[in-house]
This record gives C-alpha cells, sequence and structure tokens, in this order.
C-alpha cells in the first residue's frame, strides 16, 4: 500500500506536487564536508542516507516556506483572495500600534487609554 501524501502551501495558497529538501546551512555543509575527508570518504555513506532518505521534502519550492500535508486535495483549506490578506494584515498591523504605547520618558510600554503615565507620572499627552 502507498501511503500518498498531498502538499499545500498556506503562503502561496497552491497545492504542491513536487516539494524540496530544506537546504543545508553552509556550516553543516562544511563540517559534512571535513568529516567526509578526514574519514577518507566513509562518512558519505551517512550523509547521503540522511540527505536522501531521512530528510522530508517538506519546502516550497516557489517561497521557500514549509508545507502542510493533507490525506487528499479535497482538504484544502479555501484560498484567500489576495486583498483579504492585505486587509488582515493592515488589520493586526493596526492592532500592534494601539496596544503598544511607550513612555518617552521611562520607556515603559503603557495601555492606550492612559494619558499619565503610572510609572514616572509624566503626561503622556502631545
Amino acid at each position: 500500500m502507498i501511503l500518498v501524501k498531498y502538499y499545500y502551501c498556506s503562503f502561496c495558497e497552491k497545492g504542491i506536487l513536487n516539494p524540496k529538501r530544506k537546504s543545508m546551512e553552509s556550516m553543516y555543509y562544511n563540517v559534512w564536508i571535513l568529516t567526509i575527508i578526514s574519514s577518507l570518504g566513509l562518512a558519505l555513506v551517512p550523509f547521503l542516507i540522511y540527505r536522501y532518505f531521512w530528510l522530508k521534502r517538506n519546502i516550497c519550492p516557489t517561497c521557500q516556506n514549509r508545507l502542510e500535508f493533507y490525506s487528499s486535495p479535497d482538504e484544502y483549506p479555501d484560498p484567500k483572495a489576495q486583498i483579504a490578506r492585505i486587509l488582515q494584515t493592515i488589520e493586526q498591523e493596526k492592532m500592534e500600534k494601539e496596544q503598544d504605547l511607550v513612555c518617552p520618558f521611562c520607556q515603559e510600554v503603557v495601555s492606550n487609554q492612559e494619558s499619565i503615565c503610572p510609572n514616572c507620572g509624566s503626561s503622556l499627552k502631545e
């Protein structure tokens, strides 16, 4: 029985047929090269086993984001319109601006409704 996985990128909002493996960071790549050279090539076998059999393909080839797995394409989430995604981002930024108010004198975080800093007593009205 072959287990089929369907990949979906939530950033690109589409199904992916051939996902990529995560690329190795340069430090790990250098360590593997030094290990292979120092062991006269014997470390090449574990490297190939790790890279091609152990490491999962779960990266979108278009946007490099992590993919979600589904058992059938019918389970994919409904794609959002691009304008709805932009509006959601604007709303999140607006909420973050309203929550984060910093006192210019003592640098403490103060709620947006207060006109006087409870920490140092300075006026927050400008």
